[in-house]
């Protein structure tokens, strides 16, 4: 057990809780953080891989969300410029769209005046054969024009390794694959005595800390349960503040000319085309699950899966013609509201029980805003300051490109990114997961470097690519069914 207090037990390792626990470390707080699993293992890299306000936000009237989201668009960009790109995306208009040329052009000048000097380049309108000078794959037919804005993609898994590296060289400790198991208030020190297990080894370890922030993403509601039961025996369980919604992508090889699509699928929902790493991502659904989740609510559904290609080959006709390449999905944590999870608020919340912080909601792209506000609460509790810090001059660390050898690369990941199964080095660590046989000749170049890292025998070196292989089998035995009734 350590004999040091620390100000902060951050559990989750998703980019919100990464980011609490990069800016207590860079205030000068000792601070450590839990993960589960691997870092960013779940929604965090589920994502569209997009950096942006949200378009559709403006018909809601959320405009405060908005300006937020476009000005924190541009300050990551700064911070990891080469896992951030600027990117042109179309809106195609056609006859009889709900959303008329006039309304598009309306939305399209508020999106840039909310950016302010954030913007990267302003919108154009296009007629229609303009826009298929651009996109010559984009349904011609009823076509009347677009509009043209600018956007960031961004690498999802890798910006939450940085952040990661960046708040673990600012001090915090980060354990990943590590559960809590017990907590027990120390009410004569005013602290509280916490128990870590690491679930591969099932050594546990023992610390002390003032207070437990829950950044547990989907599951913040059994966290929040749990935790409170640990610190508060036999008071009734805490009202859910999550209503959390399941949302999948297709990747497709690239379907566009580099440019991102947006428009609204027949049923109204929103339909994004995100061209990334020489794929196109294909998104996305908008499903209610329980809270928590159920390991079913985590995976893709047929129906998904067919509704989005049936959508993305009404856009790009050429989608018909062609077979995904991979799906994906991950539970976005929403705050609960009255409105169904289509229309429910992007915006976040913060509880507080007494020692105990449970932040739920927000975006990705907001995830810097999202930890100011949670330190700055915790920092009141503490009677602590928050040290601000320039971000603009102080980059996030780089990882190793994509170019590196597999070996090279899983070297480095494992020694400096917590890397510790295939999974870890092909779909958070690289993207290597969206090369034409999935990342499959990398897994098997890779295998060896982690089992000479981690003290594999050479059954568990063939267990887990073994285990690798049946999960991409599955994948795509999964799509293979799920289109095979379009």
């Amino acid at each position: 057990m350590s004999t040091s207090v620390n100000d902060l037990l951050v559990l989750g390792g998703g980019v919100t809780g990464l980011a609490i626990a990069r800016l207590a470390a860079r205030s000068g707080w000792p601070v450590v953080l839990a993960e589960r699993d691997d870092i960013g293992h779940g929604a965090s890299t589920a994502t569209s891989h997009m950096l942006h306000g949200g378009l559709r936000y403006l018909e809601h009237g959320r405009f405060s969300l908005v300006r937020e989201a476009l000005s924190e668009r541009m300050t990551v960009s700064r911070l990891a410029p080469s896992l951030a790109r600027p990117t042109r995306f179309l809106v195609p208009l056609r006859k009889g769209d709900r959303v008329g040329p006039l309304r598009l052009r309306a939305a399209l000048a508020l999106y840039d005046l909310l950016a302010g000097r954030a913007a990267p380049s302003p919108y154009v309108m296009a007629d229609a054969r303009q826009a298929l000078a651009l996109e010559p794959g984009l349904e011609r037919e009823g076509l009347r024009g677009a509009g043209v804005y600018s956007d960031v993609v961004m690498d999802d898994a890798r910006l939450n390794i940085a952040v990661a590296r960046d708040a673990q060289a600012a001090g915090a400790r980060i354990l990943t694959r590590t559960e809590l198991v017990a907590a027990r208030p120390d009410a004569s020190r005013g602290t509280i005595h916490v128990e870590l297990r690491e679930r591969g080894s099932g050594e546990v370890t023992s610390l002390e800390t003032r207070l437990i922030v829950n950044a547990t993403g989907a599951w913040s509601d059994r966290t929040r349960a749990t935790v409170l039961g640990m610190l508060q025996p036999g008071a009734p369980d805490p009202p859910r503040m999550l209503k959390p919604s399941r949302g999948t992508h297709l990747v497709y090889p690239a379907l566009t000319q580099g440019h991102g699509l947006v428009t609204l699928a027949a049923d109204g929902r929103v339909l994004f085309v995100v061209p990334f790493a020489g794929r196109s991502l294909v998104g996305t659904t908008e499903v209610e699950v329980q809270s928590p989740p159920s390991d079913a609510d985590r995976r893709p559904h047929a129906d998904e899966i067919r509704y989005l290609a049936s959508e993305v080959a009404r856009l790009v006709p050429a989608a018909a013609r062609v077979h995904p390449i991979a799906v994906y999905a991950g539970v976005r944590p929403l705050a609960a509201a009255e409105e169904g999870v289509g229309e429910a608020s992007r915006e976040h919340r913060i509880a507080i029980d007494g020692a105990l912080l449970t932040i739920v909601g927000g975006k990705y792209t907001t995830f810097r805003r999202m930890a100011e506000d949670l330190v700055v609460r915790a920092a009141a509790l503490l009677k602590r300051e928050v040290i601000p810090h320039d971000d603009y001059s102080d980059p996030l660390p780089l990882s190793l490109p994509d170019s590196a050898s597999d070996e090279a690369f899983a070297e480095h990941a494992i020694q400096h990114e917590w890397a510790r199964s295939l999974d870890d080095l092909v779909r958070r660590r690289s993207t290597r997961w969206l090369a034409n046989d999935r990342g499959l000749s990398a897994a098997r170049a890779m295998t060896p470097v982690l089992a000479r890292a981690l003290g594999w025998d050479a059954s568990r070196e063939k267990d887990e690519i073994d285990r690798f292989e049946n999960a991409l089998r599955d994948e795509l035995m999964m799509l293979d069914r799920a289109l095979a009734t379009r």
